[in-house]
């Protein structure tokens, strides 16, 4: 991979954590979109796979951006896709720390804290459907993930509790 797709991977990634309100994993659609549609440097079933190693692995859930980063160009790929996933979120919380003990930013900042919840919601459904879309029994997994979002907008139950129903309910479904 050559210094200039290496430089716009990083790019691409930066531009990513700008949204990262839901989690890396919450971006994983347009990651897929990107290195998969767009340049082809992953299969989806290589990018699937990254997801699934980085989730089994200890550690932070960002774990699979290095692993799919290091699939598509080693080392440098690897740092690539996790120092500009990384990078905002190491300065952001201290941008906003100093700016929220300012009183004319306190509007601004409870404005973006009501509306990056529904990006989030919005950001995690398309990552949902992702990871299911190319699953035998696609339409399943689909009115699983329908019905959790629905669950979790309209009712105060857990969502570790519609996490752990979702994988039962997955379980016993012939796929």
């Amino acid at each position: 991979m050559s210094a200039a797709d290496l430089f716009a991977l990083f790019l691409h990634f930066l531009s990513l954590s700008v949204f990262a309100t839901g989690g890396a994993m919450a971006l994983a659609s347009d990651m897929h979109r990107y290195v998969v549609d767009q340049h082809g440097y992953l299969t989806h079933t290589e990018f699937v796979n990254s997801i699934a190693l980085g989730q089994a692995a200890p550690g932070p859930n960002i774990m699979f951006i290095i692993v799919m980063g290091w699939q598509v160009a080693g080392v440098q790929g690897a740092l690539a896709t996790t120092l500009g996933l990384s990078l905002p979120a190491l300065i952001f919380p201290f941008v906003v720390s100093r700016l929220s003990r300012r009183a004319q930013f306190e509007r601004t900042l409870k404005a973006l804290q009501r509306g990056l919840g529904p990006v989030a919601i919005g950001l995690m459904a398309s990552t949902c459907f992702l990871l299911v879309r190319e699953a035998p029994g696609v339409w399943k997994g689909a009115a699983i993930i329908a019905a959790t979002i629905a669950v979790l907008a309209l009712t105060r139950v857990p969502p570790v509790l519609l996490i752990i129903a979702a994988g039962a309910l997955g379980t016993f479904i012939p796929w």
